[in-house]
């Protein structure tokens, strides 16, 4: 998908998972029952296809382009981020990703830099995050 968005310059259709299908499903069947119908409608249907398409697809299309164009300098950015989150967790231990992102600003540390270090950590299975936006560190 990466060398198909790099050649044409355009995000190439991404295939959906058995989950997501599932997922845009129970969209529909709660958009019914917001309606108070027992029955989701094909309206239902692409409402909730609309609302899987804005979320799950745009955020996985702006993944692809962020990869693309991380440059050098953002790369070791990040790498500082992930070091300092590291040190400031501690393995096992939690905080709030809210209190997280202050502290390492007032490190002077660019708020959307340490986003995407907890993003790319997350995929890793380095963080994770429990009820209420707490980021716990597992070393991976």
């Amino acid at each position: 998908m990466r060398q198909q968005a790099n050649e044409t310059g355009e995000a190439a259709a991404i295939p959906i998972t058995v989950r997501q299908l599932e997922a845009i499903v129970r969209l529909s069947e709660a958009l019914a029952k917001m309606k108070l119908s027992h029955i989701a409608t094909e309206e239902h249907v692409q409402e909730a296809v609309r609302l899987f398409t804005v979320s799950t697809m745009d955020a996985a299309r702006s993944g692809i382009h962020q990869q693309i164009s991380l440059t050098p300098e953002m790369a070791n950015e990040i790498k500082q981020a992930e070091t300092q989150i590291k040190r400031r967790i501690g393995i096992g231990n939690h905080i709030s990703e809210r209190r997280l992102i202050d502290d390492l600003s007032r490190m002077g540390m660019n708020e959307s830099i340490v986003r995407r270090a907890l993003v790319i950590m997350h995929q890793r299975d380095e963080v994770e995050y429990k009820r209420e936006r707490r980021v716990i560190y597992r070393k991976a």
